[in-house]
């Protein structure tokens, strides 16, 4: 049930993300569609978890060297081409919306995760 809800807050999310970003003028559109939100919720989770993890551990030494810069980098990249490839009616036209999106989006997840999801602390040792 938690992943159900936290797939529900990314979805969300996700949303208000397109949403500020199509309001500023940036080259983004969001779906209409609820299903393509929670679709695309569920496919960038998927490349978060699969892809992102290796590709970031791969660059961890350049990582270190640009103080994380190619970390956002490797982000603004996989944001650009998840939307580019999903067979959805989002819109991210260029490097700066990707580069909004994958920062801003983090920063909603971040807020609404702290704020909706509360997390028993784990017993134990």
């Amino acid at each position: 049930m938690q992943f159900l809800f936290k797939w529900l807050v990314f979805a969300v999310a996700l949303h208000l993300t397109f949403w500020s970003g199509a309001r500023l003028g940036l080259d983004m559109r969001p779906s209409e569609n609820w299903q393509d939100n929670l679709l695309m919720a569920l496919l960038l989770g998927l490349v978060n978890a699969l892809i992102k993890r290796g590709v970031k551990v791969a660059l961890l030494p350049l990582n270190c060297l640009t103080l994380g810069i190619a970390g956002l980098l490797v982000n603004t990249l996989l944001f650009w081409a998840v939307f580019a490839l999903a067979p959805f009616n989002f819109r991210v036209g260029n490097f700066w919306a990707a580069l909004y999106g994958s920062i801003v989006l983090g920063i909603i997840n971040g807020l609404l995760s702290g704020v909706l999801l509360r997390e028993e602390p784990k017993k134990g040792r």
